[in-house]
């Protein structure tokens, strides 16, 4: 998780100098892009990819994703050789591209969109040596990483914003001063000037995102203590179990993790961790951002938590974050 947490950090430091992405040709027709959100092609030779140099990239791109009860890596990864990079392939949405090329320049990882398919992104790390190859992906890790996170978040929430749910919207901003990319297909369950809550609920599974609201002075309530303990408080008084006296709160079997964010001008604090019912036996991944309204002197967490039975939950939980990560204050 080292690396995931270096990122949480950075994502909107990284000059743009150093994740310059660089545009295929717009003025043609492109196809549309193959593979699923999460999912990362890799174009390297077996030799490499058998050895420990590929060992570190796979290391960046399986990382595991932070805060779920079952492991799941950030990425699902798959290997090809560069003689298997036909016409089906050069379409996937996220391509790594590694080349060893003696008589190259220089050793570089640039980064680019849209080359075969739209919309795609490409990061193509090219070496002279397979050793200077394992210390750019050593140096550039984060870069590499970061790049194709960014990308599967930004996705979403663009799909989010084309198809926002208006009255959701107007419900949001009418009780909490809030702009979010909540998308149509989720319901209104709770609509409070503190307290909001919206879902989408099938037999198999449950997203939730709510958002509360209370008096602070500064931002010395954004403090992980006192968050999490305001969580616990809102949780139990609206989010119930379907037991008599059972209620949401937070799991101690995964300490949550924290991280500090830098957003739109706004210090955000990201809370990554696990839920459970008080006198039951329910439980999953949340995620929530935090952040101080010096206008309004009120801090507001927007919180995302999925509901998935021995399921994989990684999915559910980025498209929670792509909704999170839309959060301005208007």
């Amino acid at each position: 998780m080292k690396i995931f947490t270096k990122i949480l950090m950075l994502l909107l430091v990284l000059s743009s100098c150093d994740t310059t992405v660089q545009t295929g040709n717009s003025s043609r027709v492109m196809p549309n892009v193959t593979g699923g959100a999460g999912e990362v092609l890799v174009v390297m030779e077996d030799y490499i990819w058998e050895s420990k140099v590929g060992d570190a990239l796979k290391d960046i791109l399986k990382e595991e994703f932070p805060a779920l009860p079952q492991s799941e890596p950030l990425f699902d990864v798959t290997q090809i050789t560069s003689a298997s990079l036909d016409n089906m392939f050069k379409f996937h949405r996220s391509i790594v591209l590694v080349t060893i090329k003696e008589r190259a320049e220089e050793s570089e990882v640039t980064f680019r969109k849209n080359v075969w398919a739209k919309p795609q992104i490409l990061a193509q790390i090219e070496a002279t040596s397979l050793e200077e190859l394992g210390q750019l992906i050593s140096q550039n890790a984060e870069r590499i990483q970061n790049f194709f996170i960014q990308y599967d978040r930004s996705r979403l929430t663009e799909s989010y914003n084309e198809t926002k749910d208006l009255e959701i919207q107007q419900m949001m901003a009418e009780n909490h001063h809030i702009r979010l990319a909540i998308p149509r297909g989720y319901n209104i369950d709770v609509s409070k000037d503190n307290y909001s809550s919206v879902s989408i609920e099938t037999p198999d599974f449950s997203q939730i995102l709510h958002v509360y609201e209370y008096t602070a002075t500064d931002k010395a309530g954004l403090q992980s203590g006192a968050l999490l303990l305001q969580r616990n408080a809102f949780s139990k008084k609206y989010v119930k179990g379907p037991r008599e006296g059972s209620y949401m709160t937070t799991s101690d079997a995964y300490p949550p993790v924290i991280y500090d964010i830098r957003k739109r001008e706004m210090d955000l604090v990201e809370i990554r961790g696990l839920w459970e019912l008080e006198n039951g036996y329910m439980g999953g991944p949340f995620v929530s951002h935090s952040v101080f309204d010096s206008t309004r002197n009120r801090i507001v967490t927007v919180e995302g938590y999925v509901y998935y039975p021995n399921q994989k939950k990684r999915i559910k939980v980025r498209q929670l974050e792509a909704i999170i990560y839309s959060l301005e204050i208007i």
